[in-house]
């Protein structure tokens, strides 16, 4: 990856210092420093300017604040697909709900972590630059459709390495740090794969599915680790935090080097049947058929995989839950699909273990 540019905005000289130097050596990265808001909008108006890959933004900063530079930055047509991290002191889940509304991608709070903060930027810096990769070779498609079917058959294999390669991305960055989670983002893969040839989908929305089905948790990068990882049930605040992740995954993958598939599956696989699922409160055939078919294959290898933080739950269990949810939880036509094809999906169970 080449070197890339980080933007920071704080209007304290110190903080910008601090981040400067911590970012510059351990990251290897060239820095701009902006002392408030209108300088770092200004940023987008100079000539001959090295663009950032990731910009940290404070909020609370006099004139112009956090809010309101994310919005004209993201208006700006150089700036709409720069991914923000807001850094602040300022921790409420209105705060973070304000932030991610204004177009940020994470929110990090003061003091931080300092290996927490690099694991999320080197994190954001490695999908920006594979978004910028996947945005080439689909312009090459686009540019080459008369060209013979065997050159497509290639630029659609890059980007699919590209997508594993932001999987591993993620695992860099501790989000999929063990080996349980990563077999379970394949086997949701499998599963949505073969779920979607039985529904009798396009050869080629089969192939998108399969490629993007194991990022429908993208956003969780975005997600505090302890929240996370904990055993037992959320509280109103942290499960208001869990919801979050979709919407952050929907920004990772709304960039134009994604195909509306990925995007569809990270913002809707919450959505529920019968309109009672999050973040939107969609309902039936609302729900993109890709975000309900990877619902299902989600939720029934959670179901019977085991974490550090649950047991799993026997095949006949999850059975009984998946069709109890049949029309509330579920598309009823995917679960009797499911159970038409059981067998199929036990043999994918055992593959991948």
């Amino acid at each position: 990856m080449e070197k890339q540019t980080i933007l920071i905005v704080d209007d304290v000289t110190e903080n910008r210092k601090l981040l400067a130097i911590l970012i510059r050596s351990k990251l290897n990265c060239n820095v701009i420093l902006a002392k408030g808001g209108k300088d770092a909008v200004s940023v987008f108006e100079q000539e001959n300017v090295v663009l950032p890959s990731l910009i940290l933004l404070d909020i609370m900063m006099p004139g112009m604040d956090g809010y309101e530079t994310a919005r004209q930055i993201k208006h700006h047509p150089l700036g709409k697909d720069i991914p923000i991290i807001f850094i602040t002191g300022m921790g409420s889940e209105e705060d973070k709900a304000r932030s991610f509304k204004s177009g940020g991608v994470d929110f990090i709070t003061k003091p931080f972590h300092q290996p927490e903060l690099l694991a999320r930027i080197r994190v954001h810096l490695e999908i920006n630059d594979l978004t910028r990769k996947l945005k080439a070779q689909n312009i090459l498609l686009e540019n080459r459709k008369a060209h013979l079917q065997v050159l497509v058959d290639e630029q659609t294999e890059k980007i699919k390495q590209m997508t594993v390669s932001m999987v591993s991305a993620l695992e860099s960055a501790n989000f999929y740090n063990d080996t349980d989670t990563g077999l379970h983002i394949k086997r949701v893969g499998e599963y949505s794969q073969f779920l979607a040839r039985e529904l009798g989908l396009s050869p080629g929305m089969v192939d998108k599915i399969h490629i993007y089905a194991p990022l429908h948790d993208v956003g969780k990068v975005g997600i505090s680790d302890h929240i996370l990882k904990k055993p037992g049930q959320y509280t109103v605040d942290e499960f208001e935090e869990m919801k979050q992740h979709v919407v952050i995954g929907g920004k990772i993958l709304q960039n134009e080097g994604f195909d509306v598939v990925a995007r569809n599956i990270a913002l809707y696989h919450h959505e529920k049947w019968d309109g009672n699922g999050y973040i939107h409160g969609l309902k039936g055939e609302q729900i993109p058929i890709e975000a309900r078919i990877v619902a299902v294959a989600d939720v029934y290898d959670a179901l019977t995989s085991q974490r550090s933080y649950k047991k799993c739950f026997s095949n006949d269990k999850s059975d009984g839950i998946l069709k109890a949810e049949a029309g509330h939880h579920f598309d009823p036509e995917i679960i009797a699909l499911f159970f038409k094809h059981k067998e199929k999906i036990l043999d994918i169970q055992k593959k991948i273990q």
